[in-house]
């Protein structure tokens, strides 16, 4: 019972529009603010994860070029330093003196020579002064140790392979052994050199900055150089990192997001293999450091996106009753219109969008009381201009005379092409060519003052008259005349027959009015000069024109037309036979003359 009590006391609850405009406006914000957060801070993280990536590929790239030099020039001086040694040079000649000045990294050169049916073997060796003077003095502790370490393969650079690993060197601090390849004989080689170098030469090149850490590998994943000393010498198996897994597996440059094993760190990595003794560089930086200052500017943003929540919380509240009152009004009005009652006078407050409603409101309800007034005027006329006019006072009920240019037109063989189509297809050809003409007639300050079958009548200069409609009404002659052609283009495209029309234009004077009945009154002309335009339209079959213009209509254009005289032809109702022309082009504004002809406008 007291949950089906609670469930009907929750449904009779009604939010008001105030409390649904604060809910809105907190549901939007809400909504905005997060996803602007979100979608800023995934970009910002985006765009910083392809920067960092692409700066540790950099990074990378450039350090494994280095390496390569670094690499390269040590073995040309060791090949140069294993050449004099086969020759048997002095050992103590200025020539060794000077590669060993040269480069205090060095710490010697051990050349071994591999027979058929033995071993390679140690044939000579050169040493640094600071060698000899260290407690291995040639350095064939430092070898052993080596040779035993499993770390360098004396089979594999007999088979060509590079050899790279680090030692201990006999001064005792730390070093790198690189085994070459010198002399080949058959499928092997007969002599390597193998070059013990200071680990220092390498470490410097590589740093620990606050972002980024770079480190060398070498094709076990054991560490040859570090900026970290103690990480290099208590921990150098880096195998089990991510990065350095993806190295191993032969690609030769690349980048990844792993996880540390140690330190658990999510970090971003990108690694290039060096090109020399299958050794590669590493360079690497923890992502929550990459992503600190984004994740900071998430949490400011989420805490400004609070404060902006809850001050517009307290606005929208404030300012929802700025509306609701307003709306109540409304509502109220709204009401009295719907029982009939159009006395309503609102009284806006503000120039915001609810008191030009009301202002609307109040003309709504004049118009409303109006509207029964001119209801039955309205209804009478069909033609749209008209009423318009009529209803805005422009034109008086009743008869006047005026001065009007009057258009007839008609489609050439209407009555034999409907008797072959179906009532549907003449309806359609009709409406389709009539909404053409009319739009043109429209266009050009005509009125189309009624529709006979496939004949239109319109008329210019009534009831509103303007200086250039005798012009307009042949402009829009032309008109129709290219308008027919884009018609019949697109009939003969679809199978169907081309139209051809008949156009007859006069100007004169006409009496303007609504003709008609109580019940239904149409505002037409009427007069001489609306008989001689019919009749004008009807001798476009005889001279095989489309249009025929009076010497009313030429005389009040005379210059803005081209035009040709045809033969003058007596006319049922005249005495005197009349002079009719044909419309062949317009002249421009600069006086250069433009015809305007089709394949239909004359047969």
């Amino acid at each position: 019972m007291l949950s089906e009590k609670v469930s009907e006391r929750i449904g009779q609850l009604r939010l008001t529009i105030g409390a649904k405009l604060v809910s809105l406006i907190a549901v939007l914000l809400l909504t905005s603010i997060i996803t602007l957060v979100w979608l800023s801070t995934r970009m910002f993280i985006d765009d910083n994860t392809a920067l960092i990536q692409q700066m540790n590929s950099d990074t990378a790239n450039g350090l494994a070029s280095e390496m390569r030099n670094q690499f390269g020039n040590l073995s040309e001086k060791a090949r140069i330093l294993g050449a004099m040694m086969l020759e048997h040079q002095n050992k103590g000649s200025r020539a060794y003196q000077e590669f060993f000045a040269g480069d205090q990294d060095l710490s010697g050169v051990f050349l071994y020579q591999k027979s058929a049916a033995t071993e390679a073997k140690l044939i000579d060796s050169v040493v640094s002064v600071e060698t000899k003077q260290s407690a291995d003095p040639q350095g064939v502790r430092a070898l052993k140790v080596l040779m035993g370490g499993g770390g360098f393969s004396l089979p594999q650079l007999e088979k060509g392979d590079v050899q790279v690993s680090k030692l201990t060197l006999p001064d005792g601090s730390a070093g790198i052994a690189v085994g070459l390849p010198l002399i080949k004989s058959g499928n092997v080689f007969s002599h390597l050199l193998i070059i013990f170098f200071k680990q220092s030469l390498v470490s410097r090149s590589f740093s620990n900055n606050d972002l980024v850490t770079t480190f060398m590998v070498d094709r076990k994943g054991q560490l040859l150089a570090h900026p970290d000393a103690t990480r290099l010498a208590n921990h150098p198996d880096a195998s089990s990192l991510g990065v350095v897994q993806q190295l191993l597996q032969g690609f030769n440059n690349g980048q990844t997001r792993y996880v540390d094993s140690e330190s658990k760190q999510v970090r971003l990595g990108s690694f290039k293999m060096v090109g020399f003794g299958g050794l590669g560089v590493i360079a690497e930086l923890p992502e929550a450091k990459a992503f600190e200052a984004a994740h900071k500017v998430q949490y400011r943003s989420m805490l400004i996106a609070l404060i902006v929540l809850s001050l517009s919380f307290f606005a929208g509240y404030y300012f929802s009753g700025t509306i609701t009152w307003p709306l109540k009004e409304l509502t109220a009005a709204a009401q009295k219109i719907s029982e009939g009652d159009f006395n309503i006078h609102l009284q806006p407050k503000g120039k915001d969008e609810l008191a030009t409603l009301s202002e609307s409101f109040n003309h709504m309800a004049l118009g409303l009381v109006e509207r029964d007034k001119v209801k039955e005027t309205f209804n009478k006329f069909h033609n749209k201009e008209i009423a318009e006019k009529l209803l805005s006072g422009e034109v008086k009920l009743g008869g006047e005379r005026k001065e009007a240019t009057i258009f007839f037109s008609d489609v050439r063989g209407f009555t034999g092409m409907s008797e072959t189509m179906a009532p549907e297809e003449v309806v359609e050809m009709l409406n389709e060519y009539m909404t053409r003409m009319v739009r043109i007639i429209r266009a050009h300050h005509g009125i189309v003052d009624k529709y006979v079958g496939d004949a239109i009548m319109a008329i210019w200069g009534v009831p509103i008259g303007r200086p250039d409609d005798t012009s307009n009404a042949v402009k829009a002659c032309l008109e129709m005349r290219k308008e027919l052609a884009v018609l019949n283009e697109l009939r003969i495209s679809r199978g169907q027959a081309a139209l051809r029309i008949g156009m007859g234009l006069n100007r004169g004077s006409v009496v303007a009015g609504n003709i008609g009945s109580d019940e239904k009154m149409e505002y037409t002309v009427i007069g001489d000069s609306v008989n001689l335009a019919s009749r004008m339209e009807s001798m476009t079959k005889e001279y095989g024109t489309d249009l025929l213009i009076s010497n009313n209509v030429r005389t009040v254009i005379k210059n803005q037309f081209i035009f040709e005289q045809a033969p003058s032809a007596m006319v049922k109702g005249k005495s005197e036979p009349i002079e009719v022309f044909r419309v062949v082009g317009y002249v421009d504004e600069q006086g250069v003359q433009h015809k305007v002809e089709t394949p239909y406008s004359s047969y």
